[in-house]
């Protein structure tokens, strides 16, 4: 009989930033709708608090694309995006979107959630979206916890695919996601305040 080869290991050595050779730098950001009855700045301090400083915020603007949060949340909700300070290890995203989860139970009133947050990451070819939604496109991680590609980078920008939410394609959105893009490239964001 023919001898078989020995089975290869598989040896996954460190990059000199800490990463995993297979690991791709990846920004945290959190989408999140709220309404103008409660106040911002209180959730904003607690989010800072949660996660990491924030490095960028996108300015607030009406969200009424559908109302399927407005039984819950009131009306009219705002949608803001925000870029914190602090790059993570795209396999603790589970971790965080639990976290968002447990301060929105926090934050909530009489049963009913005031914030909503939708915690994902930023790298250079893709825009990650966190969900407890399952659907066909969208894997899931662990916890009840599904991850979306949202947005993918092609050319000079991020497109959408074609069950991207229209606030996550359209242009000032794009842009502003592209600045985040921007931090990791010229490797402006290199901390891992959430333990990496």
């Amino acid at each position: 009989m023919p001898r078989r080869a020995a089975a290869k290991t598989l040896t996954v050595k460190p990059s000199p930033s800490g990463l995993r050779a297979d690991s791709e730098d990846s920004l945290l950001f959190a989408g999140v709708l709220y309404t103008e009855t409660y106040p911002y700045e209180l959730f904003r301090d607690r989010l800072v608090e949660l996660f990491c400083p924030i490095r960028l915020e996108s300015e607030p603007r009406p969200w009424d694309y559908s109302e399927y949060y407005n039984r819950e949340l009131g009306s009219p909700i705002m949608r803001r995006f925000i870029i914190f300070d602090t790059l993570i290890r795209s396999e603790t995203l589970p971790d965080i979107k639990l976290k968002a989860i447990a301060l929105e139970k926090s934050l909530s009133l009489n049963g009913r959630r005031r914030y909503n947050i939708d915690p994902g990451y930023i790298t250079l070819s893709k825009l990650v979206l966190a969900t407890t939604k399952n659907y066909s496109h969208r894997i899931h991680l662990r916890d009840g916890i599904y991850a979306e590609v949202t947005l993918l980078y092609r050319g000079s920008s991020y497109v959408p695919n074609c069950f991207t939410y229209h606030d996550y394609s359209e242009t000032d959105s794009v842009e502003f996601f592209k600045q985040g893009r921007a931090l990791i490239h010229n490797s402006t964001v290199t901390s891992y305040c959430l333990g990496g």
